[in-house]
C-alpha cells in the first residue's frame, strides 16, 4: 500500500494480467494469419517449443506434436489452388496463474478450392491452452469443436451443396483420400 492507499502490487498483477491476454490474442492472430499466408514455420512457432502438444482437428486427426499437425498442414492446405480464410474472435481468455491460460475462440473459416471447384465454409469453437515459456505465451493444446460446416462444387458453373452439418467429415473428397 502507498501513501495514497493505493496496492501497487495488485495494480501491477492487473496490468500483467491484461499484457497476458493481449499477447495471447495476438499469439492467435498470428497463428491464423500464418496458416492463410500457407507459411507452416511460422504456424510451428506458435507452438510451444518442445513440441509436445495436443491437436485435435477433428476429420483431420489427433497429433501429440507440432511438428505432426504442421507437416499435415502442409500436405493439406499448403498448394496454390487452396485459398482459404481463418477468421477467430469472441475470445474468452481465462488467465489461470502466471504460466498457464486457456481460452475458447470462434472461427469462420471459408475455403475456395480451384483445383477441385469446391468450397468449404466452417465454424467452430476452439479450446486452447496456453504456456508462458520463457517469457512468451506459447499453444500448449487446442482442440476444434465442429459447430456448423458446408461444402459444395461449383464445378457444374452452379454452386451445389453436397454436405451441409456439423463436420465436413463425409465429404466426397475426404472418403477419397481416406
Amino acid at each position: 500500500m502507498t501513501d495514497t492507499g493505493i496496492d501497487l502490487a495488485a495494480v501491477l498483477r492487473r496490468v500483467q494480467h491484461l499484457e497476458d491476454i493481449e499477447a495471447i490474442r495476438r499469439l492467435k492472430a498470428r497463428y491464423l494469419n500464418a496458416c492463410d499466408q500457407q507459411d507452416p514455420p511460422a504456424v510451428r512457432a506458435c507452438f510451444a517449443p518442445d513440441g509436445k502438444c495436443a491437436v485435435i482437428v477433428g476429420h483431420l486427426g489427433v497429433f501429440d506434436t507440432a511438428d505432426g499437425f504442421c507437416e499435415m498442414f502442409q500436405a493439406q492446405a499448403c498448394h496454390p489452388n487452396v485459398l482459404d480464410k481463418h477468421q477467430g474472435g469472441n475470445a474468452e481468455i481465462d488467465i489461470i496463474d502466471d504460466t498457464h491460460a486457456k481460452a475458447l475462440w470462434c472461427l469462420d473459416y471459408r475455403k475456395v478450392d480451384t483445383k477441385d471447384e469446391t468450397l468449404t465454409l466452417l465454424s467452430l469453437l476452439y479450446h486452447d491452452d496456453y504456456e508462458k515459456i520463457d517469457g512468451q505465451w506459447k499453444i500448449r493444446r487446442t482442440r476444434s469443436e465442429f459447430k456448423a460446416a458446408f461444402f459444395g462444387s461449383y464445378a457444374s458453373g452452379v454452386l451445389e451443396a453436397l454436405v451441409a452439418g456439423h463436420s465436413v467429415a463425409d465429404t466426397p473428397l475426404n472418403k477419397k483420400k481416406a
